[in-house]
């Protein structure tokens, strides 16, 4: 963590504790048996009922931790609305039964929603052929696709089928949570429209997994997109959250709130930046994203290739959109870069 940065406190609190924030706002975190091992939740006071920002993954243990405190501390008051910062399981997976059971609305912007679904079906219908020659196409073999691909196993936390209805929040937005008025910022790069949520008359920033105090968030190109630019999208957002106020308090889904918004944002951006000339500096010569991944990430491509691959594809993709690379298709459809 940087000394750039104040903590409003110095360890978490115990995980489903309702822990002050500020007059009308709590922070709720949740286990996580993966990494990182915890999820940031944020219940606000609306008066007649709350409201909850992101709701953890489809487990035992978040079920308990949901289920207690609205029989519990809770119950005199219903959960109105359900707001996601974005679709990945840790936010959103336990989302539809939260509104089958409280009967409350659920807000997040369209492309969230509908990555939602694309990454239900994915989960449902396994490594499919797009996949393999997506691989393919990027430099792996025949042999390096079928290991990949045999090895990947079906995700233990599936979370539930994504909620079939929702109210869209788009950029610029202003919604009511918590008796407070929230302006909306939707950035690319985690995930393809990920909200953020400020509130001006309190300088406070609900930032989902686009800020966090101690790690970066994952950049990657997804198989549908393999021309897309994610790092692009996410540098471009940091450019822009620079506008907010420096003594804004980041309240992330991972970590522990903090002030140093402006620090936080140039170490994140200084990161990027060196990870793109280290991937830049591997590539001597006409290569693949796989040969890149294959050097930058020898430890985890195989065990979790969408993770390795798709980052290595991430800078290179960015690279080349700033002419320190050239990007070439074949009449094969193989995709390499070279230093231009």
């Amino acid at each position: 963590m940087s000394d750039d940065l104040t903590f409003t406190v110095q360890r978490p609190p115990a995980y489903g504790e309702l822990t002050d924030v500020l007059s009308g706002l709590f922070w709720v975190r949740l286990p996580m048996p993966t990494l990182p091992n915890h999820v940031n939740c944020w219940l606000l006071d609306n008066g007649p009922g709350w409201t909850l920002v992101d709701c953890g993954l489809n487990t035992d243990d978040t079920f308990e931790i949901w289920d207690r405190l609205w029989r519990g501390l809770l119950r005199s008051r219903p959960l109105q609305s359900l707001v996601l910062t974005h679709a990945h399981l840790d936010h959103a997976g336990l989302a539809a039964f939260l509104v089958k059971e409280m009967k409350c609305t659920v807000r997040l912007p369209l492309a969230e929603w509908l990555n939602g679904w694309k990454m239900w079906h994915e989960r449902e219908e396994q490594p499919d052929e797009q996949l393999a020659v997506f691989m393919k196409r990027n430099g792996a073999s025949a042999d390096d696709v079928a290991q990949i691909i045999g090895g990947l196993r079906r995700p233990t936390y599936l979370g539930l089928r994504p909620v079939r209805e929702f109210i869209r929040i788009r950029d610029g937005d202003t919604v009511a949570m918590g008796q407070r008025e929230w302006r909306v910022i939707t950035a690319g790069g985690h995930s393809p429209e990920h909200a953020l949520f400020y509130c001006e008359s309190d300088k406070l920033l609900i930032a989902g997994d686009q800020i966090l105090s101690h790690m970066t968030p994952s950049v990657i190109v997804p198989s549908a997109q393999p021309e897309a630019n994610p790092m692009k999208e996410h540098l471009d957002s940091l450019t822009r959250l620079e506008a907010l106020p420096p003594d804004t308090l980041v309240l992330p889904s991972h970590g522990l709130p903090f002030r140093g918004l402006h620090p936080r944002l140039a170490r994140m951006r200084e990161h990027h930046m060196a990870r793109l000339d280290d991937v830049a500096s591997v590539v001597t010569g006409k290569t693949s994203a796989f040969a890149v991944a294959q050097e930058a990430f020898p430890r985890v491509l195989y065990a979790n290739p969408r993770q390795a691959f798709g980052e290595s594809l991430a800078h290179l993709n960015m690279l080349a959109s700033i002419g320190r690379l050239t990007r070439d298709v074949d009449a094969d459809g193989a995709i390499t870069f070279e230093p231009a």
